[in-house]
């Protein structure tokens, strides 16, 4: 029996191993004072220092998460192997088990090349240039039901309505402006111009494949938005003589659109040991060129006799083999039709509502914080809930630990050191630190990584503070 096609969730595989592992920030980091990292959380939490990242090696953050798949949904061990749910020594049960009707996948990259702030008076200055990807794909469980059980009785129909992917990639030039309004109050904002790079949104808002005589047939209606200078669409006919999209070609490189959005924060200090805090992350957009522009739509009905993959057979092709055919096959299914050259069109960046908390005690030597941060994805936002204790027992170092409720349902932890000796700083951290694995070094159950590592050399003091050092003011 011929089974349908597996690429899209293997793309999706694919997605979390490249980024390495919510949001483009770390939010261990947000309760370290003396942290680079934690103005990029709120543009209201400075540093009592300047700095200047070192150039193209200053900060790198990779992250993922899931609200449900985590790695060992889709890897398992059989036989002393490691072999994919595909396997036919993974049953269908113990794959579908716990899957939600919806599972998505959002992956996230930022790299800057260089950040850096200063003191000037009572006000704090920030400049910086990075670049940001980010992805969500959106999973239907009825999608992964047909990948891992796809035989079954002639008329048997699979619902897979609902499938989404979308991608953005996109520099960042940025300039930042803080300062304290009085003892109590500190607010900070930061306005970002956005030349961006490339943009994919494809969307099925039906898609049924119902299995007639050994053929699927399949029922489909879905767009497909690509934004990105030199991108042309490869065609091929198919037996009817239709043209359909399976394939890109990518011509020179430049800037397929321009965008802006700005951070917003503020900062409360209750008193000598309770301080409130709220952010508003990348809120604006980006306006894709016509001449940039493609656009695509899945509409009718036609036949699809998928591929035979050996799964469990001894002469399995290799992954990257596997990879490849169905990528190819992912083309010829969806059977997306080029409709004009495209229009002009505007896409949202993915906003980030922070609040956080802290409660210090030991004049601020220990603190404990508690921070909320909700990532308005499409279709479905996210919040993630964040405890941590907080160690800054000399002026050079502070350090972290954290647990995060809702994507690792406590089952990692949280970490981030910061050390500032003399003319140097060195930060790392993660918010879901791997606890464990299994033989083959793939994480147990969790839903989320992400790695922060950011080097940055310290500059002058602040000249006028507000507060005594490890005291809020």
């Amino acid at each position: 029996m011929k089974k349908l096609y597996k690429a899209i969730l293997i793309t999706a595989i694919c997605t979390m191993g490249a980024t390495g592992a919510d949001a483009q920030f770390l939010r261990s980091a947000y309760f370290l004072d003396k942290s680079v990292e934690r103005h990029n959380l709120n543009p209201a939490l400075v540093p009592d220092r300047g700095f200047v990242t070192i150039p193209f090696v200053g900060s790198v953050n990779a992250s993922y998460t899931s609200n449900q798949l985590a790695l060992s949904d889709i890897f398992y061990q059989r036989d002393g192997k490691l072999v994919t749910f595909l396997d036919n020594r993974v049953s269908a049960d113990e794959f579908l088990r716990g899957l939600k009707s919806n599972n998505q996948i959002n992956a996230d990259v930022r790299y800057d090349l260089v950040q850096a702030g200063w003191w000037r008076g009572e006000a704090f200055w920030s400049v910086g240039m990075s670049v940001k990807v980010n992805t969500s794909i959106g999973i239907p469980r009825s999608l992964l039901e047909f990948l891992k059980d796809g035989n079954g009785p002639d008329g048997r129909t699979y619902n897979i309505s609902g499938l989404r992917a979308k991608t953005d990639a996109y520099a960042e030039f940025s300039v930042g402006y803080a300062r304290d309004i009085d003892r109590r109050w500190s607010v900070g904002g930061r306005f970002k111009l956005l030349p961006g790079a490339g943009n994919a949104d494809m969307r099925f808002d039906r898609l049924y494949a119902t299995l007639e005589e050994d053929i699927w047939h399949i029922d489909s209606h879905g767009e497909l938005h690509t934004s990105m200078k030199g991108l042309e669409y490869k065609q091929k006919d198919d037996d009817h003589g239709r043209p359909y999209v399976n394939g890109f070609d990518f011509g020179s490189f430049g800037i397929g659109g321009f965008g802006a959005a700005v951070d917003l924060g503020a900062q409360f200090k209750v008193n000598d040991n309770i301080r409130l805090s709220a952010a508003l992350l990348d809120l604006g957009f980006i306006r894709w060129s016509r001449n940039a522009t493609r656009y695509a739509k899945a509409d009718g009905e036609f036949d699809y006799d998928g591929f035979e993959l050996p799964v469990g057979d001894k002469d399995l092709p290799t992954v990257s083999d596997q990879f490849d055919a169905m990528k190819e096959d992912l083309e010829n299914l969806f059977r997306f039709r080029e409709e004009d050259h495209g229009r002009a069109r505007t896409s949202m960046l993915v906003a980030t509502l922070v609040m956080g908390a802290e409660y210090g005690i030991m004049e601020s030597k220990i603190t404990f914080g508690l921070l909320s941060t909700t990532r308005f994805y499409r279709p479905k936002a996210y919040t993630e809930l964040t405890a941590s204790v907080n160690f800054k027992p000399v002026w050079w170092f502070g350090g972290t630990l954290s647990y995060s409720a809702v994507h690792s349902n406590f089952q990692t932890y949280g970490l981030a050191l910061n050390f500032t000796p003399n003319g140097f700083n060195f930060f790392v951290g993660s918010d879901y630190m791997i606890t464990r694995v299994n033989s083959q070094y793939i994480p147990v159950n969790a839903r989320g990584e992400n790695l922060y590592l950011g080097m940055s050399v310290p500059l002058a003091y602040r000249r006028v503070p507000y507060r005594k050092p490890r005291k809020f003011y």
